[in-house]
């Protein structure tokens, strides 16, 4: 990884010869190491250590874009060239505010050394006992372990500078047995010492093994607890879908002309804070402008998106901190969301169901059928279990469900204190923090043969 002072002093040099109206660089590094396994052996360990630069620049309203992965004043000159060529071949942006002039972010628990130090010895001891696990309940297991060190830098022709280092660790095991049925977990942290690779392995081998001999129910409403991953998944479609800015103002979230309004029940807070540790905590956005916190849904009424610097203007409001990189056009989002943790336990909540269902996670979700509703549909995966006078029973063949979030998130009727982090599959700066719920009236629409 390039230090500190000296990925600064090199992008404010270059920004400071810059002949156009406006220019920002953005450096984004990542230093990681993968140790992927499937039929419980190792087939691939990766190491990448790379920085990518992004380049923006604007001539008068015209903004061009580019990016390189050459790290020196001629590469970095090189870009700002090609982005101001492509600026002048392109439409004025009339929403283009400029650049923001932003005073500098909070420093944040992010980094880990023991995470930057571990080695692929470590993630393989991790991988062999995940192994052992599952060879115990005839059972095999894949996935992954990656460890990494983030890095994001921002300078810009106003005087911004920012920078920000992290580490990441992310275990993951899916188990499945001869039969084709399966179990999982995760787990994602700063620090590799804060994920417990015996309980994740064994978790997702307890649920596999639980998930033989599935029987079938028909599809209809039914009351479900949504464990954090089948959550989390959601979550990152409302991120995606209905908590930008851009998305309200042109009227695609469920937020469009409801602000201030019920939209889901008084049970739910959904909150987005880049400096709560409980998360994975991320101080300013790719614009280099400080993160706030931002209520969106507050006791399930309808608060507001998140901005960016072009939304914020267009709404006259200022920018919360939520830009994203310059190469990607869909506007301010969520990085750091949350969801209120409730009262409940896990075993309380399964107390109180009748007849039901005990979701492990959601699987091939797509969150775009109606986002005016937050109308979506997916599959239960890993480990789908029948709940019957409040014990676990037999396991349930997969379901796939089609439900309103708004509705779905009216219904629910308990949410557990203890809450769990995800971050991305790919690795990247952010984080969904997410409690267990139980939602009333799930509606499943079809069901597999498995």
């Amino acid at each position: 990884m390039i230090e500190k002072d000296e990925i600064l002093a090199l992008l404010s040099e270059v920004v400071g010869k810059s002949p156009a109206d406006a220019t920002e660089l953005v450096a984004y590094g990542q230093d990681s190491s993968l140790t992927r396994f499937a039929n419980s052996v190792i087939h691939q360990n990766v190491h990448e250590d790379d920085h990518v630069v992004i380049a923006r620049v604007a001539v008068g309203k015209r903004v061009g874009v580019t990016e390189t992965n050459r790290i020196d004043g001629e590469g970095l000159t090189a870009a700002i060239e090609r982005a101001m060529a492509i600026a002048r071949e392109s439409p004025e942006q009339k929403d283009f505010a400029g650049l923001p002039k932003a005073d500098p972010a909070a420093e944040v628990p992010a980094y880990s050394e023991e995470t930057a130090r571990v080695s692929p010895a470590t993630r393989a001891t991790a991988v062999a006992l995940a192994a052992e696990i599952g060879a115990e309940k005839s059972v095999v297991v894949s996935g992954a372990y990656r460890t990494s060190v983030l890095s994001l830098a921002v300078a810009n022709s106003r005087g911004t500078t920012q920078y920000y280092d992290a580490t990441e660790a992310f275990f993951s095991v899916f188990a499945t047995d001869r039969s084709g049925v399966s179990g999982s977990m995760c787990a994602y942290a700063v620090s590799h010492n804060d994920i417990d690779v015996e309980r994740v392995a064994r978790t997702a081998v307890d649920k596999c093994v639980a998930a033989r001999d599935p029987v079938e129910i028909e599809p209809g409403p039914i009351d479900v607890i949504l464990e954090p991953e089948a959550t989390a998944e959601i979550m990152e479609w409302l991120s995606y879908t209905a908590f930008g800015a851009r998305q309200v103002q042109e009227g695609q979230s469920f937020m469009a002309g409801r602000i201030g309004e019920r939209v889901m029940g008084e049970n739910i807070t959904i909150y987005d804070d880049g400096l709560d540790s409980a998360g994975i905590p991320v101080p300013f956005d790719w614009e280099g402008v400080p993160k706030r916190r931002v209520v969106l849904v507050d006791a399930g009424t309808a608060k507001g998106p998140v901005y960016d610097t072009a939304t914020a203007a267009k709404d006259g409001v200022e920018s919360t901190g939520h830009a994203g990189p310059a190469t990607f056009r869909s506007g301010p989002s969520p990085s750091n969301l949350f969801v209120a943790p409730g009262d409940d336990s896990l075993d309380g909540l399964i107390a109180r169901v009748g007849r039901g269902l005990l979701v492990t996670r959601f699987h091939y979700v797509n969150g775009l059928l109606d986002t005016k509703k937050a109308l979506m549909t997916g599959m239960t995966r890993d480990g789908t279990f029948l709940i019957e006078d409040g014990k676990i029973g037999r396991a349930v063949k997969n379901l796939r469900f089609t439900e309103s979030m708004l509705r779905a998130y009216s219904n629910v009727d308990g949410i557990t204190r203890e809450r769990r982090t995800f971050g991305g599959n790919w690795g990247g700066i952010g984080s969904v923090t997410v409690p267990t719920m139980l939602v009333r009236d799930f509606t499943f629409t079809g069901a597999t043969e498995f």
